[in-house]
């Protein structure tokens, strides 16, 4: 089965538990809810379903869907390669489009998208890409599914990680690579854990099946199939896979079980993948309402002790935000630093292309000494404009390093104060506070618009008619090539401030946003805990029942769907 039209992709009508939680979210002031809500609506809309390939660096995986495109397109390699995710599925043309975080899209030749992907060329991501998505006339037997590559997990690059994780909850179908050796790891285990939250259609992809021998693999299936199973009540599927010739069974085992069955029932497979987003959503508010009726429940002295122990992590929010006050302001040092550092290193290049072209146009310049005062204010302010904006444009992923390194460390400052109050409400009232921190996204700086100051401070041009042009013209020369050097440091200085200005403004922004988080966290939580005084148990007793049979009719709708498919 291939999907032709808009109408084989079935639209998924699931917004009656999405609004349900959506009301409730803002009644209780539960706005931790909100990224998962994003990420629930965006899979009810989407009409493809997203394959993910996840797993530890050198799993394999960009190997994996370079043999399923028939294609070396993805960068592979004996170190951690991948740095951003990438999206491929079918088109009518063939194309690629990178995604940038602070920049409109682009399209990029196949063959050179690698300064995109790969971590060598694109160390910690510094150019700022958000994905790439490739479309491909060869995926039309797979219309319907979009494959995504995904960094490596447990790599030395610590965003890679972050990339990964961050992009679970979009996960339709997740095949976990796992390699022959190691086979299975407790990281593993967790992986799949994690993302059975998010889909119930999990698999594990497990790779370079070439290096062991047919006994060996064997042995190896029995071994993930077992700790499989006695890790999951229903295990996940386990797919042999290598890349090599000779070993061409196992891909076509994998696209006929996995990915042809998958399109086949494609309507159902969707349906499912909500169902599972939906009831994750709807447990996760669950708890937050367990939180706000377990305090409700309690005598007032009792709640009151018991809530300070919670609120005792208030004091903890000083220290947190300290923490990312101190790495904004180190990473504000670093970027004055860093822009002189790196603007002046184009210095002397500059001159020399400035010196050259002008030696080359001067003698063109006819005219009185007004005229040629003139043209060389106008040559030079629009000759330093563009070598200054090329430099910028050049310089300007190194100009963000302090801006993502600030943003790192108050990523994890903030997750591990989301992780110690989620300790402190499960201890002291057995219910814990499943939030994930997400990545703190700033309206990142552009490059500034170049400011070229006057070239002269004098008006010379008064003496323009009482001086023979031929007779001056020499001296004219020499002081116009001693005036480009100058006035080249001069606007190297001068860009520089304006980059630091926006970098500090960046800057400053996610310091304001890593605090905003902060006290909106410690308020929700404070809401729930002095909003579930005793008159309003009834209706968090009604909400949480709401939230509970919510969950109920999806279960069966989902039950009377499997045994209609069955019949």
């Amino acid at each position: 089965m291939i999907l032709e039209t808009e109408q084989d992709y079935p639209k998924v009508t699931a917004t009656g538990p999405v609004e349900l939680v959506t009301a409730l979210a803002e009644r209780y002031g539960i706005s931790a809810l909100s990224g998962l809500l994003a990420t629930t609506r965006a899979a009810i809309e989407r009409r493809e379903i997203p394959v993910a390939v996840l797993g530890r660096f050198k799993a394999g995986k960009s190997s994996f869907l370079n043999v399923l495109i028939a294609r070396d397109i993805l960068p592979a390699g004996v170190i951690p390669v991948t740095s951003v995710v990438t999206e491929i599925g079918y088109g009518a043309r063939e194309s690629a489009t990178v995604h940038f975080l602070d920049a409109p899209p682009r399209e990029a030749p196949l063959d050179q998208i690698g300064a995109f992907i790969s971590e060598k060329e694109n160390p910690e991501n510094v150019k700022r890409v958000d994905r790439i998505t490739i479309e491909l006339p060869a995926m039309r037997r797979f219309r319907g599914l979009k494959f995504v590559d995904t960094p490596g997990l447990e790599s030395a690059h610590s965003h890679n990680s972050r990339t990964s994780l961050a992009w679970l909850p979009n996960v339709g179908l997740a095949l976990v690579a796992v390699s022959v050796d190691p086979p299975l790891s407790q990281r593993d285990i967790e992986l799949l854990q994690s993302l059975y939250q998010h889909t119930p259609r999990v698999a594990v992809l497990l790779t370079k099946a070439d290096l062991v021998s047919e006994g060996d693999l064997a042995e190896v299936l029995e071994f993930v199939r077992s700790q499989l199973a006695r890790n999951f009540a229903e295990a996940p599927p386990v797919f042999p896979f290598s890349a090599r010739p000779g070993f061409e069974r196992f891909r076509e085992t994998l696209e006929a079980v996995l990915f042809d069955g998958t399109i086949a029932h494609f309507a159902e497979e969707r349906r499912s993948i909500v169902d599972r987003k939906i009831d994750t959503l709807l447990r996760e508010c669950g708890d937050y309402l367990a939180l706000s009726l377990k305090s409700a429940e309690m005598q007032e002295a009792e709640r009151q002790a018991l809530g300070r122990q919670v609120m005792g992590e208030r004091e903890a929010i000083d220290d947190a935000k300290s923490q990312i006050r101190l790495a904004v302001r180190e990473a504000a040092a670093g970027a004055r630093w860093l822009i002189s550092a790196r603007l002046e290193a184009h210095q002397c290049e500059i001159e020399r292309r400035l010196l050259r072209k002008f030696e080359g146009e001067f003698p063109a310049w006819k005219g009185s000494l007004a005229k040629m005062l003139s043209w060389f204010e106008e040559w030079l302010a629009a000759g330093l404009r563009g070598e200054l904006m090329e430099a910028s444009s050049r310089e300007r992923h190194q100009f963000f390093a302090p801006l993502e390194k600030a943003q790192r460390q108050a990523f994890r400052a903030l997750q591990q104060f989301r992780d110690r109050l989620s300790e402190r409400t499960l201890k002291v009232f057995g219910v814990p506070l499943r939030t994930t921190e997400t990545e703190i996204r700033v309206v990142e700086p552009r490059t500034p618009n170049i400011r070229v100051g006057k070239v002269f401070d004098r008006n010379w041009e008064l003496l323009s008619p009482v001086l023979p042009v031929w007779l001056i013209k020499p001296m004219v020369h020499r002081h116009f090539a001693r005036t480009i050097p100058y006035r080249v440091f001069q606007n190297l200085s001068r860009a520089g401030a304006q980059w630091e200005e926006s970098l500090q403004a960046a800057l400053a922004s996610v310091e304001e946003e890593s605090h905003r988080r902060l006290d909106e966290l410690i308020a929700t939580v404070e809401r729930l805990l002095e909003g579930g005084a005793t008159e309003r148990v009834p209706e968090l007793r009604e909400d949480l029942a709401g939230i509970q049979a919510a969950r109920r009719a999806a279960y069966d709708i989902q039950m009377a769907q499997r045994e209609g498919a069955e019949d």
